[in-house]
């Protein structure tokens, strides 16, 4: 079964805000791989802070991967979606999974730099390993070979 990779789901930007993370939650630049998130963001959005619980909380998704794209001028969107798909669905998802990202049923999402965050040095994609049925984690994905 292939997985479902959504295409430039979810964008960040260190300055923007979004209501439902702005209270509370860790900043997109300080997340690390096997932190577990509990909010979705539409796609599109930007953020600059994303809830973090622990993975034995509901959650939606867990951080597996955060590669970094190359220096130079921003890209563009498409191009900077289409890296991430490439390096999420690298060797870091089967690493973390423990299964080839073609044999997988879960779905895979990513944090994008912006423009905005681009000019800022970012250049980090953040890769979120989540059930593709959108049903909540109550564990770590970490080696579930699912």
């Amino acid at each position: 079964m292939n997985p479902i990779v959504r295409r430039g789901v979810l964008a960040l930007a260190a300055g923007a805000l979004l209501s439902v993370a702005a209270c509370s939650g860790t900043s997109v630049l300080d997340l690390e791989v096997g932190q577990c998130i509990t909010d979705e963001t539409p796609e599109g959005e930007q953020v600059s802070t994303v809830p973090v619980v622990a993975c034995t909380e509901p959650h939606v998704g867990e951080i597996y991967a955060l590669p970094q794209l190359p220096d130079g001028a921003f890209p563009g969107d498409a191009a900077v979606s289409a890296s991430a798909e490439q390096l999420c669905a690298g060797p870091d998802f089967q690493n973390f999974v423990g299964i080839p990202i073609e044999q997988t049923t879960l779905s895979v999402n990513f944090l994008l730099p912006s423009a905005e965050t681009w000019a800022e040095g970012d250049r980090e994609i953040v890769c979120i390993v989540s059930p593709a049925d959108g049903t909540p984690a109550t564990s770590s994905l970490r080696g579930a070979a699912i």
